[in-house]
């Protein structure tokens, strides 16, 4: 039988370095349940990619490896979708800053700007 998924991450970074890579795949072990479909990080170039689906995610991990390792240059979000919930934070990473923004996933159209 299968675990309900709970909570949706998905987001981005550019320009990222191996150096965040390698900061941030740690924190995969404490990923519920684990990642068998393939990593939650991943670089392709100099782009990040996080994407999870499950029970449990490091929200505030991540995010302070994150910030610690952002500059002017990288600009990015992370999508962080709580079904259990019903709510969408996303993290903006944007001028060496994270802001964010929160609102109810039935009204994601609207807060998406469509």
């Amino acid at each position: 039988m299968s675990q309900p998924v709970l909570l949706k991450v998905y987001g981005n970074l550019h320009p990222a370095t191996h150096h965040l890579l390698n900061l941030l795949r740690p924190l995969e072990k404490e990923c519920l349940p684990c990642p068998e479909a393939g990593p939650v990080f991943d670089l392709d170039a100099d782009l990040l990619h996080i994407s999870f689906e499950g029970l449990y995610f490091p929200l505030a991990a991540v995010l302070d490896t994150i910030e610690a390792s952002l500059d002017q240059t990288q600009q990015g979000k992370l999508d962080f979708l709580d079904l259990e919930n019903w709510t969408l934070a996303r993290y903006v990473f944007k001028s060496g800053h994270i802001t964010l923004k929160t609102s109810p996933l039935n009204n994601v159209l609207d807060y998406s700007g469509h």
